[in-house]
């Protein structure tokens, strides 16, 4: 009997033997414990998940990096993101900003900061029953109508207390114009899954009070989406002021002035004047007429009184031998 054991550094067929796991290489646009702000390499990745990312100001730029950091969620996958929308109020308030910045999440980003802000504290979220609200104020526990909900309530449950957030569907749900309708509709998403939106928008408002150390200033995409459809509209509202500028209908602004050969004179008499004007010029002009149409007839009366008056030369001849 061979009492000699094997040796542990070969491996035996049939078994697998276990290695240590590699170590996954750092990112070149990962979040470092060091960091202070974005840098260079981070701010050119971020501005191909949101265009336009790259001018906003170093402020804006550093609250986000702060929201980043504070709520764990990944901007480079779009976990998490920052908005930069027209304001339309600058055009008559100058000291108000030409943009206007909004950090932005789904609905799983939320879920996902509140678990995890009540998870530190011990506590854990849940969920009472949705309710649904028909325009007259019946309650429903499922929506079955083919319309619309007028609201939705959405009651988040922290530990012992309750967070209700009530979204109405007049508040959140967003219209653009139809230029081929001539209305204002309403968008395709919340056409298609209108209690489903706005129900993500009363959770979202419930849980950032629930959590609102980790989610305040946040918002979710379908809470702003009312917001794209303003941007959209002062879009087309813009263009048409610019196009009835162009055409001089502008209130206040004149039409813009002839060229000179089309410009009237000041002393340009009316139309009223210039027809007296010219009945004025063919009145004297009546009598000549009339005493053109008549000399013909004089010559005629004068020519036969002529006659008369002259005897034939056989006439006279006789008379002369008489």
């Amino acid at each position: 009997m061979n009492d000699q054991q094997p040796d542990q550094t070969t491996p035996v067929e049939g078994t697998v033997v276990a290695t240590a796991p590699r170590p996954i290489p750092a990112s070149a646009i990962v979040l470092r414990a060091d960091q202070e702000e974005f840098d260079r390499r981070q701010l050119s990745a971020l501005a191909l998940v949101s265009p336009g990312l790259e001018n906003a100001p170093r402020a804006q730029l550093a609250m986000f990096f702060h929201y980043c950091v504070r709520t764990g969620l990944d901007p480079f996958a779009r976990q998490i993101y920052m908005i930069g929308r027209k304001n339309w109020k600058a055009a008559d308030d100058p000291d108000a900003p030409e943009m206007t910045w909004t950090i932005q999440t789904g609905i799983d980003g939320f879920r996902t900061v509140a678990h995890r802000a009540a998870e530190r504290t011990g506590e854990r979220i849940s969920y009472e029953d949705t309710v649904y609200y028909d325009a007259e104020g019946a309650a429903h526990e499922v929506w079955l109508a083919q319309g619309p909900p007028a609201a939705v309530k959405v009651t988040v449950l922290r530990g012992e207390s309750r967070f209700p957030m009530i979204a109405r569907w007049g508040e959140f749900a967003p219209t653009y114009w139809d230029a081929k309708k001539g209305q204002y509709v309403v968008a395709k998403m919340w056409r298609q899954m209108p209690a489903h939106m706005l129900r993500k928008c009363a959770e979202a408002g419930s849980l950032r009070m629930a959590a609102p150390q980790d989610l305040s200033g946040v918002y979710a995409d379908e809470e702003m989406e009312q917001a794209d459809a303003e941007a959209t509209a002062g879009v087309a509202e813009d263009a048409a002021r610019r196009l009835r500028a162009a055409a001089g209908l502008e209130t206040g602004q004149q039409a813009s002035p002839k060229p000179d050969a089309q410009q009237e004179a000041p002393d340009e008499p009316t139309p009223a004047a210039r027809s007296r004007k010219k009945a004025a010029a063919k009145a004297p002009a009546a009598p000549q007429q009339a005493e053109d149409a008549a000399k013909p007839a004089r010559r005629r009366a004068t020519g036969k009184k002529t006659a008369a008056a002259k005897p034939s030369s056989a006439a006279s001849t006789n008379q002369e031998e008489a």
